[in-house]
């Protein structure tokens, strides 16, 4: 769909600009003729001419004979078609150029209210595009909220919002009440805040994840309603000084992170799982996967690093595992 509207518009474009240069070769060949037949300065023979294209309708510059008469009909009949023609196609670029625009708004518009579940993203900067670019890859459905979204965007696969993310009607144009998580990474912490605030106070239960662009605002951000809340600084630092006191285990994480060897996956227990009711060591998880379970996290919260083999799981249970690359792929094939 979007190849073809691209040609369309390529095509106005390609109409527009050979009318215009009908139009010049007009004049130019009305010129030619006014110094061939009446022997006019040349200056005076291009007024002539125009006026006579355009049918400003001033006096003649100079007195015509009779063939200078025939000549000023054709100039008349051929100029006012070539005008015409070149008026036509501005009017058709320019028209058709919004119908297209606001045909896509529409449609961009019934997709977003048919999503659910989706992640929200407020600012398409250096961190909203990797959030953004890391969920798609992963086949998520996101819809990025910004100020200056254009259709290079939807060329990419994305849906977005245009418009400020701090207004409430904005959000809600994003599928706010229906979206699963929000993430907001706009440059100033101040509309973060505002955006957090404005969300929790439309979703209680929705996961909002907040940038802070300075350490002090981590506390307003937390105390506004967001559930993590995400500092650069903070997190350079910490990977600094991790870096200068434990650098081996960051070269591990690094590279379960890139999913070169190691892959760290999350496992939700459904209801109807066959692992449910089972111990650790009784599931068989870890041969049928070839996973590590590193930590499991009950559904009221309570987290067990390192489990027994005489852990039992149950429904709900959130299981962080370890292996070797292709964890996701072997888990779903479960």
């Amino acid at each position: 769909m979007s190849v073809r509207v691209e040609s369309v518009q390529v095509g106005a474009h390609a109409r527009f600009t050979m009318s215009v240069l009908l139009v010049a070769l007009t004049i130019g060949v009305g010129t030619l003729g006014y110094v061939i037949i009446e022997r006019q300065p040349l200056l005076d023979c291009l007024y002539m001419t125009v006026i006579t294209v355009f049918t400003v309708g001033f006096r003649e510059v100079f007195p015509v004979g009779f063939a200078g008469r025939i000549w000023t009909l054709g100039v008349i009949i051929l100029g006012y078609a070539a005008v015409a023609v070149a008026l036509g196609n501005f009017v058709s670029l320019l028209v058709g150029g919004e119908l297209r625009s606001i045909h896509g708004r529409l449609r961009m518009k019934q997709r977003i209210e048919k999503l659910g579940n989706h992640t929200i993203i407020c600012g398409f900067g250096r961190m909203g595009s990797l959030i953004a670019e890391e969920l798609h890859a992963e086949h998520r459905d996101v819809v990025i909220v910004d100020r200056s979204a254009d259709n290079l965007l939807a060329q990419d696969g994305y849906l977005y919002v245009n418009g400020d993310a701090t207004e409430d009607d904005v959000l809600l144009e994003a599928g706010i009440m229906r979206a699963s998580s929000l993430v907001t990474c706009l440059t100033s912490d101040a509309d973060n805040v505002f955006v957090t605030l404005s969300a929790r106070g439309m979703r209680p239960d929705l996961t909002i994840i907040s940038r802070a662009d300075q350490h002090t605002a981590e506390t307003k951000l937390t105390r506004a309603g967001a559930s993590f809340v995400l500092c650069p600084q903070t997190i350079g630092a910490n990977k600094a000084a991790a870096l200068l006191l434990r650098p081996h285990v960051v070269d591990f994480v690094d590279i379960t992170a890139r999913g070169v060897d190691m892959e760290i996956a999350q496992y939700e227990v459904a209801p109807d799982s066959p692992f449910v009711g089972n111990r650790l060591r009784e599931s068989g998880i870890r041969q049928r996967a070839q996973v590590t379970v590193v930590a499991i996290k009950r559904e009221d919260g309570a987290q067990i690093f390192d489990p027994g083999p005489d852990e039992i799981i149950r429904p709900g249970d959130q299981l962080v595992l370890l292996g070797r690359s292709g964890l996701s792929d072997r888990l779903k094939r479960i």
